[in-house]
């Protein structure tokens, strides 16, 4: 009886692996049409509290389910207008509108950026660079931000892009957003409780309470997240925002935003919205020592307010990933459903942890025990 067991295990075990990857596959070769669906499940999932509050209130969940939509789509249409506007504003306030010769055109602050970094520096550091032999390095770093290396990056780095997403911003994805997102987001939300009900329906009996419980946990931690950490991202993008507004710096609420939202990823934000916010002020502000000392306070109080108050205070414990994790997954489901794959990466890695550790691991670990 115990062999018999043991090869149920094993075939427990061997049909995870194969559906786990028959699953990866489907994935990548449907990306186009998966996408989308999971990142309209996963917004419905986010909403569904707010749909259900206004449920109880007395408003039917057809007219709860269409104010809900129409709030996050007008207040996020905004938000992305607004920020597209801005961050187009400041493409061209660094590369310049139109080329050479042409009657509307403006040279960008970085085609400058090399004379007046080394600028800087002779001025604020003229002990150190009064030889020669440390000239050499004023020369160089001239040379190397020189217009033609900025343009020479800016091509390789465009070239990367396209390449390594595979067409990330191409048209349809664009408009899969605009479209498809919406309209199977509005569907979702109207029929979340008929599809959370037709899963329980359709579950195994002899598995139903265990998978429903490990759902649940797996709830938990998608909420935590999911609901804890933009939280928790917005909150920083706006004290980011207002602390580099009072420092006088460029583009305060773009940089403070994109800065915070993108701290979802760890080190990535606050390392962008410093390099930004330091070009910004050599170049707009001839490297006011005052402003980027400002600079380094802003992002440092906004980095310990995120550490020693809001994730304590909003996501406690129910987070067990580590920041490396976050990475590495955003990487993988990437390359496995392209741009929505980055989106709904740190959910969708979850989930996957959940399932290996209540349906995968047991077994394995069972298979370990019985070979000692």
């Amino acid at each position: 009886m115990t062999r018999l067991e043991g090869a149920e295990r094993r075939k427990v075990v061997v049909f995870a692996v194969i559906t786990a990857v028959v699953i990866l596959l489907l994935g990548y070769w449907l990306r186009s049409i998966i996408g989308p669906v999971l990142l309209a499940l996963a917004l419905a999932y986010v909403l569904d509290p707010l749909v259900r509050r206004l449920n109880a209130i007395k408003l039917s969940r057809p007219m709860a389910v269409f104010v809900v939509f129409v709030l996050f789509v007008g207040v996020g249409g905004l938000a992305i207008w607004f920020l597209i506007d801005q961050g187009t504003e400041l493409y061209y306030a660094a590369f310049g509108r139109e080329t050479v010769g042409h009657p509307q055109y403006q040279p960008g602050f970085l085609l400058g950026l090399g004379d007046r970094v080394s600028d800087f520096l002779q001025v604020q550091f003229p002990e150190f660079f009064d030889s020669d032999e440390r000239r050499v390095l004023l020369d160089d770093l001239r040379e190397r931000l020189s217009p033609e290396s900025i343009q020479e990056t800016m091509k390789g780095t465009v070239s990367f892009i396209e390449s390594a997403g595979e067409g990330i911003l191409t048209i349809v994805n664009v408009l899969s957003i605009l479209v498809l997102v919406p309209i199977y987001l509005f569907y979702f939300m109207l029929d979340w409780p008929s599809i959370v009900h037709w899963i329980k329906r359709h579950l195994p009996g002899r598995y139903r309470r265990r998978v429903i419980e490990s759902v649940q946990r797996i709830h938990t931690g998608l909420a935590a997240f999911l609901r804890g950490r933009i939280m928790i991202a917005v909150i920083k993008g706006l004290l980011t925002a207002a602390g580099l507004q009072l420092t006088g710096i460029p583009y305060a609420f773009l940089i403070g935003m994109l800065s915070g939202l993108l701290s979802i990823l760890p080190f990535i934000g606050a390392a962008l919205g410093v390099l930004v916010s330091v070009i910004l002020v050599l170049v707009d502000q001839n490297g006011d020592i005052g402003m980027l000392i400002g600079i380094a306070a802003v992002f440092g109080v906004a980095e310990a307010i995120e550490g020693y108050l809001l994730y304590p205070w909003i996501l406690s414990e129910k987070i067990d990933m580590h920041p490396v994790t976050m990475l590495v997954s955003v990487l993988i489901w990437g390359a496995v459903l392209g741009f929505f794959g980055v989106l709904v990466a740190i959910p969708l890695t979850i989930i996957v942890k959940q399932i290996v550790i209540e349906f995968v691991m047991p077994p394995i670990l069972q298979l370990a025990d019985e070979s000692e």
